[in-house]
């Protein structure tokens, strides 16, 4: 990620330039001011590391390489939280919303497995069909990274990115007041009625043990 300091690029300026050389220099600047905004963009999504609106409590929010995920909660992350909203994609676009509340039934399935020795990883998901869209936090251990967003199908891992450090704070963890995760399902403890520990695999083997690059 950048870190907001500035780098000068002076041009060298030399007396035998013959003609056509001002093409190079063009295409130059063309490719300078190509990275920078480049630059923007990325230093943008790490800025603007929650998805979460002003009346929400942020109940986990993390930027990826490229995006930005976040769960929100209303009107607290606690036993009265009457929404759960899962957001994804950047500040301008977001490009997924599930909302979770009494109103509409839904809710959020959660479950702890262990995975490197002595680590644990929490997991949050809800179900679109047979697609499932999941958060991850790993703690304790030698952890492979510390929290992640992955899509599956029944049959496979079809995209998982992991958080990465931004401009400013990652809350790349759950809420303990929403949910208390323990070693596994059996002493995992849900302070919500929109969030349901229920046991689960979730193909942690690839998302965790292989190593999967961040995208």
């Amino acid at each position: 990620m950048h870190n907001g300091a500035r780098t000068s690029i002076r041009p060298t300026r030399h007396s035998n330039d013959a003609p056509g050389h001002g093409r190079g220099r063009q295409g130059g600047l063309a490719a300078l001011l190509t990275l920078a905004a480049c630059a923007s963009a990325h230093a943008g999504t790490a800025a603007n590391a929650t998805l979460c609106q002003p009346d929400e409590v942020v109940a986990f929010s993390c930027p990826t390489a490229t995006k930005v995920v976040s769960l929100c909660a209303k009107p607290e992350a606690g036993p009265g939280a009457r929404t759960l909203t899962y957001r994804y994609g950047t500040a301008k676009k977001v490009e997924l919303e599930y909302v979770a509340s009494a109103d509409n039934g839904r809710s959020f399935g959660a479950t702890a497995s262990p995975a490197a020795p002595g680590a644990s990883v929490h997991q949050l998901w809800f179900n679109r069909g047979d697609i499932r869209y999941l958060l991850t936090e790993c703690v304790g251990g030698n952890c492979p990274y510390e929290a992640g967003v992955a899509v599956l199908n029944p049959d496979k891992v079809v995209m998982s990115a992991r958080c990465v450090a931004g401009e400013t704070p990652s809350q790349a963890f759950f809420a303990r007041s929403l949910i208390q995760f323990g070693n596994g399902i059996d002493d995992t403890r849900s302070q919500t009625t929109l969030i349901k520990p229920e046991d689960s695999d979730n193909s942690l083997d690839q998302i965790y043990k292989t190593g999967r690059p961040p995208q």
